[in-house]
């Protein structure tokens, strides 16, 4: 990145900064933190109850779907929803604000999207809020407190709009940084778990859910001959990640960060 393109960004972040970026983020933090002691704690089938309300949606999309390959990319994304949910309820952090250390390039498009989503609430806002001041006018029932949900959620939308926008900047700059760390390390795990990765791959590729533990076990035993190395590779994946998500949540509660990692 140019010095010029640089220095642009670090401008931007600093306005950003100033709007309320870095302080709102830590509230989010602290409800993100909350939110999911909560939930495990008032419902811990949330997986399964999720998992149930997805798969209803994804019967509702099949139906409409028109051919082969729509199914198919149905059946990818909501693979990819439950997988990216459990990643957050078993991390307790939300995707959209949490650089993953293994692929960080990743987030740029979480950031986008999220900062989407609160644009459109955000324009919801400001339509809804004139209608609330006539009706406060005229004397409507509940305008009033109806006006101060408005405003309160416009707040919150303008601020994570702010917070994402200084995010995106942070990220760019540091992006090709990122991309040369993401593929290093990116080889060395190809290098490292690359048979028991394909393994698992094929397994999740003939199911049309996400392959239980006993499921990727069978298929390696039923149809590999190196089964005892490859089992090997699975329990130090599955180390590998216990190691991780401990870490991950240790930092996280030591000082709130812009990302994660």
């Amino acid at each position: 990145m140019k010095k010029e393109e640089r220095e642009k960004y670090k401008q931007q972040m600093k306005t950003y900064e100033k709007l309320g970026a870095l302080k709102f983020q830590k509230i989010v933090f602290g409800v993100e933190k909350l939110k999911y002691k909560l939930i495990k704690k008032v419902c811990p089938n949330y997986i399964r109850l999720f998992d149930k309300y997805y798969d209803h949606k994804k019967k509702k999309a099949y139906d409409k779907a028109t051919s082969e390959k729509e199914i198919k990319k149905i059946s990818r994304d909501f693979t990819t929803i439950k997988m990216v949910r459990r990643k957050e309820f078993y991390e307790e952090k939300n995707i959209n604000y949490h650089m993953d250390s293994k692929r960080p390039t990743e987030i740029y498009d979480y950031l986008k999207a999220n900062k989407q989503i609160h644009k459109d609430g955000l324009t919801r806002n400001l339509l809804t809020i004139p209608l609330l001041i006539a009706g406060v006018c005229v004397s409507f029932p509940y305008a009033i407190p109806l006006l101060v949900v408005e405003l309160i959620n416009t707040t919150i939308n303008f601020e994570c709009i702010n917070i994402q926008n200084y995010n995106i900047c942070r990220y760019k700059i540091s992006r090709d940084t990122l991309k040369k760390k993401e593929d290093k390390l990116i080889e060395k795990r190809i290098e490292k778990y690359d048979d028991v990765s394909e393994m698992i791959y094929k397994t999740m590729e003939h199911k049309e859910d996400l392959p239980t533990p006993d499921e990727i076990l069978n298929s390696i035993k039923t149809s590999s001959i190196n089964k005892d190395e490859k089992i090997k590779q699975l329990k130090e994946l599955i180390a590998q990640q216990i190691i991780e998500r401990e870490s991950s949540v240790k930092e996280d509660n030591n000082g709130v960060k812009v990302y994660s990692k």
